[in-house]
């Protein structure tokens, strides 16, 4: 196996595990903090607070990555991708063991604590698109960064399974709601050793400082850099796109329970299904970007999301539900690659790091708002969501033409062209 194919093995795991990470607590953290015979809070405790601290456990995770996002890309980009990287895994292990103890313990502060840190250091899915990116040539970019996508989503899959299956006591009458957690940890320590023996990024690829083709010896703050004007209007796109994304993710379900009365296990079967298209679009968005190159993509990929999120409200029964769920996550999935592409695109090997952590950041922003927004709107009326949602997705359509009539972006030395 070549250098570059065991980094990109060493990147995939990491994305892979990381959004495993993310989604494992959904099965468990409801229940634990919801049912009082559970006995993770006290039972006194009345349900109005249980779900606000629930709310906030399940917060505080993005939010530890929107703040460590930026910052461990741009370490990455001064100190090397591969010592920052080992030094986050051993964060993000540290932070699910304490998420683990306080959960065995009944220990709420622990949780809380353990949830911040272990976001806070999961910002490390920049810092594995930045090695992607280092690594790639311009011939295949697109298709590693499609396969972080592929990971991302199998991650989204497999996360509330192993999160249902080791809360479980009727699996084994030793299993928890502190046993995902242990596992969790056992997970991103199994990653830091495999990423410890077997990255080698190629000298090649290694980033440390600018290479003669990025001009002068000057070093951009994060503020800098996300109003550059070549990547704000990427950025912005985004940000729209994400919440478009995430008012789908997040409210499918909440549609079909409120409207059809489905089941939880409908529900699963839905995740599922969408997880198809999800992984297929992954592994296709190379081949589609020949023809029609990235912005062809991306317009397209938005085009499918906003038609998805329109036409799900559409039909009256569950038999034609799941057409405009695939054609919408079909969308998502090229969505997820186009725009990280153009933030990568738009700037120099010195600072891949830290643009594409303040991607991410602008990625968990957009989900809080999609988040409160969506609550909001579905008080209000149970199509409402998907509507906005489709709205921001073609807001993305007209924002990709018109920015690359005005700016084409262009590549740098190891990158591949928009169009």
């Amino acid at each position: 196996m070549s250098q570059e194919n065991k980094a990109m093995s060493a990147v995939f795991l990491t994305v892979l595990f990381g959004f495993a990470g993310f989604s494992l607590p959904y099965p468990v953290f409801g229940p634990m903090f919801l049912k009082p015979e559970l006995g993770f809070l006290d039972p006194s405790v009345p349900e109005q607070y249980r779900t606000i601290l629930l709310g906030v456990a399940m917060a505080l995770y993005p939010i530890g990555q929107f703040v460590g996002a930026p910052w461990l890309g741009r370490m990455s980009d001064k100190i090397g991708r591969k010592p920052v990287l080992l030094a986050s895994l051993l964060g993000a292990a540290s932070g699910y063991i304490v998420v683990a103890v306080g959960v065995a313990t009944a220990n709420l502060p622990m949780v809380l604590i353990g949830r911040f840190v272990s976001g806070l250091c999961e910002g490390n899915m920049a810092i594995a698109q930045s090695i992607a990116s280092d690594i790639s040539t311009p011939e295949n970019k697109v298709r590693n960064f499609g396969l972080l996508t592929v990971a991302i989503n199998v991650g989204w899959i497999i996360g509330p399974l192993m999160g249902g299956f080791f809360s479980d006591p009727t699996i084994h009458p030793s299993f928890n709601v502190s046993w995902p957690f242990f596992f969790a940890a056992g997970m991103y320590g199994f990653n830091l050793l495999v990423v410890a023996v077997v990255l080698r990024i190629p000298e090649y690829a290694r980033r440390r400082g600018r290479t003669p083709d990025d001009g002068p010896q000057t070093s951009r703050t994060i503020w800098q850099t996300l109003t550059d004007p070549g990547l704000l209007p990427a950025f912005v796109v985004s940000f729209f796109s994400y919440c478009a994304i995430f008012l789908f993710f997040c409210f499918f379900g909440v549609y079909l329970v409120q409207n059809h009365d489905v089941t939880s296990s409908f529900l699963g079967m839905c995740s599922a299904i969408i997880s198809i298209p999800l992984i297929i679009a992954g592994l296709t968005v190379e081949r589609a970007q020949r023809p029609i190159g990235l912005r062809g993509v991306a317009v397209l990929g938005h085009l499918f999301l906003g038609i998805g999120l329109l036409t799900f409200i559409l039909p009256d029964g569950l038999v034609w539900i799941f057409v405009p769920m695939c054609i919408a996550a079909f969308g998502i999935a090229w969505c997820e690659v186009t725009t990280s592409l153009f933030i990568s695109n738009g700037t120099g090997a010195h600072e891949q790091g830290q643009a594409l952590g303040i991607y991410r950041s602008v990625h968990v922003l957009a989900e809080t708002v999609a988040v409160l927004l969506g609550g909001v709107l579905a008080g209000m009326n149970s199509n409402a969501p998907f509507i906005v949602g489709c709205i921001a997705a073609f807001i993305c359509v007209a924002g990709i033409l018109a920015w690359v009539k005005t700016r084409s972006v262009t590549p740098t030395v190891e990158t591949v062209a928009v169009s």
